[in-house]
């Protein structure tokens, strides 16, 4: 019987001790911080050690999980606020993306006129510098006359310059290089006057060298040469081809397929011969021709013709034509020009 008093009252003691000390560690129950247990009125806890029926932490920890808590909240807040904006942006983008879209449109379709229009004038401008004279009316003349008149035309390597075309005959087209009416214009000159041209449009002159090779190097040409002689008889002849070579060349003079009135091709004899000028020697003579005659030409050991000669001396010097059976007919005006041919 005393037995049995003494444990009744050890197990009274357990109770209290648990009950009052609380302080028994548990197994953390999952999502719970961990501190302490408070088993209530379970007493399995306490024999098991299983998970309590309460888990509490600490003050401290509480406020730590507020504040991460609300911090969290705070950088959500700010990312919303931020994906609206990229939104806003976004939207902003595919605007500004579509205009691009349609703009490039725009610009590729009016590149594409551009282009267009640039090939038209392209072209027009190839022709304008390929035919010279082609197509000039009087109408468009800076200055004109019966026969034709004064145009300002575009020369690769020169630039603009006036040139005479022209329009009456034979159907026009042509484009005047040389001249001689009027005998006030001296053409005994040098080498850098041939190539550039001297004289005035109007009346006497030379039109240049190298306008002449710029205007001819390509491309199928016809040269004709009008002539009067001293006695008013007229002549003229025609070569089906024509050209003229480039500097490096000395200008060499190229032409084939005559025809005309004036029964001798006097010019043949100068097919293929390099210019020269009393100041340029590149005729095939032991000495100087274009001192010899007076004059700048496609001379050749010398001459057959010598259209660039003097205008008023007499003899060999005069500007002339060899006539048929071999003597000189003496002229008082002539002309040389060229057109393309068709």
């Amino acid at each position: 019987m005393k037995i049995k008093r003494h444990i009744f009252v050890i197990s009274i003691v357990v109770l209290v001790s648990a009950s009052q000390g609380k302080e028994i560690l548990c197994k953390p129950r999952p999502g719970c911080l961990l501190t302490k247990c408070d088993p209530g009125n379970s007493l399995e806890s306490l024999n098991t050690n299983e998970y309590p029926l309460t888990c509490t932490g600490t003050s401290g920890q509480d406020q730590a999980s507020t504040s991460q808590y609300d911090e969290l909240k705070k950088r959500l807040e700010r990312l919303r606020t931020n994906m609206d904006a990229n939104k806003c942006e976004i939207e902003k983008l595919k605007k500004s993306n579509a205009d691009l879209v349609e703009e490039n449109k725009l610009t590729k379709s009016a590149e594409a006129d551009w282009r267009k229009k640039d090939n038209e004038l392209s072209m027009a401008f190839q022709a304008y510098i390929g035919r010279s004279c082609h197509g000039a009316r009087l109408e468009s003349a800076l200055s004109r006359n019966d026969s034709g008149g004064v145009f300002d035309f575009f020369i690769p390597t020169i630039g603009f310059r006036p040139m005479f075309c022209d329009v009456t005959d034979e159907g026009g087209n042509w484009t005047v290089f040389q001249r001689r009416m009027k005998g006030n214009v001296d053409f005994f000159r040098g080498w850098n006057d041939y190539v550039k041209g001297f004289g005035d449009l109007r009346g006497d002159f030379w039109f240049g060298l190298e306008a002449l090779h710029q205007m001819t190097w390509e491309g199928n040409y016809e040269l004709k040469i009008s002539m009067i002689d001293n006695d008013g008889d007229r002549y003229f002849v025609k070569y089906s081809n024509f050209q003229i070579g480039p500097s490096s060349d000395k200008y060499r003079l190229t032409i084939s397929g005559y025809s005309g009135n004036a029964k001798r091709n006097s010019l043949y004899w100068h097919n293929n011969r390099q210019f020269t000028t009393k100041d340029a020697d590149h005729d095939g003579a032991p000495y100087s021709c274009a001192y010899a005659l007076e004059g700048g030409w496609w001379y050749n050991d010398c001459a057959d013709s010598n259209l660039n000669g003097n205008f008023k001396k007499a003899g060999n010097k005069r500007m002339w034509w060899r006539a048929p059976g071999g003597p000189l007919a003496f002229l008082r005006y002539t002309e040389m020009k060229f057109r393309r041919r068709f």
